[in-house]
């Protein structure tokens, strides 16, 4: 993935983010309604964009990659307690086993979520190979992503309309992000195979070198 390319895209969720706020703030959902509903609505629009910006900073930017999940996380879990300072009856009915669909998509969401971000701090304690860690982590992360998203356009508030096409638009380019990642890593893999086979076949590669002599 080109430096050029993960800009856009980084830019892209940004620009998403600001389009899913002003949809957000100039909704009548949010007219009048208690500080709380807002604090809730704003953090999950911020986090929804840290979503769409992350897999664009896989590669280069490893610590904001990392920091961008923490504060995802971190918003996430405002936006939850400030639903549970709202309204604490239907905070706990919507996690419980009886809750709506969209809840239990968003307790998953939060779970993997929750996941993704501990394997993240500790790849170089599980001493796990790049393609097992990036497995894991990536997959955990898509599906943390999915569900998120999917939750957020299944609930009905602030987002509704042009915020429909705000989340939908995030969730799309965090998915291409995600594979665009994992297509240029396996192109790089491919493309050093092909030079290493050429090389032992000129002659100039490892494989071509003559045995040490060993002295007298």
């Amino acid at each position: 993935m080109r430096a050029g390319f993960r800009t856009t895209g980084f830019l892209t969720a940004g620009v998403l983010g600001l389009a899913g706020l002003v949809v957000a703030l100039t909704s009548s959902h949010l007219a009048g309604a208690p500080l709380v509903l807002v604090v809730s609505t704003v953090t999950a629009v911020l986090a929804v964009a840290g979503l769409a910006a992350q897999p664009w900073l896989v590669r280069g930017r490893v610590r904001a990659h990392t920091a961008t999940g923490l504060a995802v996380l971190a918003l996430v879990g405002v936006h939850v307690v400030a639903l549970v300072v709202l309204s604490p009856d239907d905070a706990l009915f919507a996690m419980s086993p009886d809750g709506p669909t969209r809840a239990r998509m968003a307790l998953i969401s939060l779970v993997l979520l929750v996941v993704v971000v501990l394997l993240g701090l500790a790849r170089r304690r599980l001493g796990w190979s790049g393609p097992t860690f990036r497995l894991l982590h990536g997959g955990f992360a898509l599906l943390a992503t999915v569900l998120g998203i999917g939750h957020a356009v299944l609930t009905d508030g602030a987002l509704e309309g042009w915020g429909t096409v705000v989340l939908v638009a995030s969730g799309v380019l965090s998915v291409a992000g995600g594979a665009a990642a994992v297509g240029r890593r396996g192109l790089g893999r491919r493309t050093l195979s092909r030079r290493a086979r050429a090389a032992r076949a000129s002659g100039t590669g490892p494989a071509s070198a003559p045995p040490p002599t060993r002295p007298r």
